[in-house]
């Protein structure tokens, strides 16, 4: 035991530094957003000396927040929505070898996701098609780590399962939304919580793909404060800790879900 106290010592260490590397840029956002703009121009990384809330408010009415929360709360429950089941409908016969070219197509979006980013390709075909500026052109597309992470939980539940409920006579839907997805409540879970995230924080193919402001995301407002010689750095940084907690507060009361998912995931492999 006396031998493993030191080097318990030095994993607590440097889990600490971890964690002041990847909290401090959230601290060094927090701490610009209450102070004033003269404050910080004055020194950009001293300590605020008293909180101006006022930085909040104003950027929020700048920004245009609350005409944005609307469209990215729509785009992020469909996309994640979609993206999940379209992920366990391929994933699960895959998995069963039930398509004659399921491997091919698994192969195909492995490929997929090393592959540099479609998005130019991608505008191409939206603006042929005609999606270009609508909100089914802006939500079509997405990665394939769900499909990923489903085929490997789904490969782990046994098979009989399938068989025992097609003899009773549990249709194809039914055996998926009333067996299948409760089996897979951590790794659905986990994943839709990524993708939420994902969505919610898009901001490049918000520029790309819509011009009308009506559609704009929520991210897409913090354009706002970037100037032709100046930002507003205190605003701004309102504007961005505004933005991010809602998913700041999701993933911290939910991040057992990711954990338990990529868990069970990887002990199922």
């Amino acid at each position: 035991m006396k031998k493993n106290i030191p080097l318990k010592i030095i994993i607590y260490v440097f889990i600490a530094i971890l964690m002041v590397i990847y909290l401090f840029p959230l601290f060094y956002a927090f701490n610009t957003s209450i102070r004033t703009k003269l404050e910080y121009m004055s020194n950009p990384t001293a300590i605020a000396k008293s909180f101006h809330w006022e930085n909040y408010v104003q950027a929020f009415k700048k920004a245009n927040l609350s005409a944005y929360i609307g469209n990215s709360v729509f785009y992020t429950v469909v996309c994640t929505t979609t993206s999940i089941l379209m992920a366990i409908f391929l994933a699960f016969p895959i998995s069963r070898n039930y398509l004659k070219f399921g491997p091919v197509l698994l192969g195909l979006f492995m490929i997929g996701m090393f592959l540099p980013d479609g998005t130019i390709p991608q505008f191409q075909i939206l603006l042929k098609l005609g999606l270009y500026n609508t909100r089914l052109g802006y939500m079509i597309g997405g990665g394939g780590t769900p499909l990923l992470m489903f085929y490997v939980y789904i490969k782990g539940i046994p098979k009989e399962f399938d068989e025992a409920a097609s003899l009773d006579g549990c249709g194809y839907f039914r055996y998926i939304f009333k067996i299948l997805i409760p089996l897979m409540k951590p790794a659905v879970a986990s994943m839709a919580i990524v993708t939420a995230i994902s969505v919610w924080n898009d901001i490049i193919r918000a520029i790309i793909y819509l011009s009308n402001k009506e559609l704009y995301p929520i991210t897409r407002g913090l354009y706002v404060f970037q100037g032709q010689y100046q930002v507003d750095m205190t605003q701004q940084m309102a504007a961005l800790i505004m933005v991010a907690s809602p998913i700041i507060i999701l993933y911290i009361f939910l991040q057992r879900y990711i954990v338990d998912g990529i868990v069970a995931g990887a002990v199922k492999s």
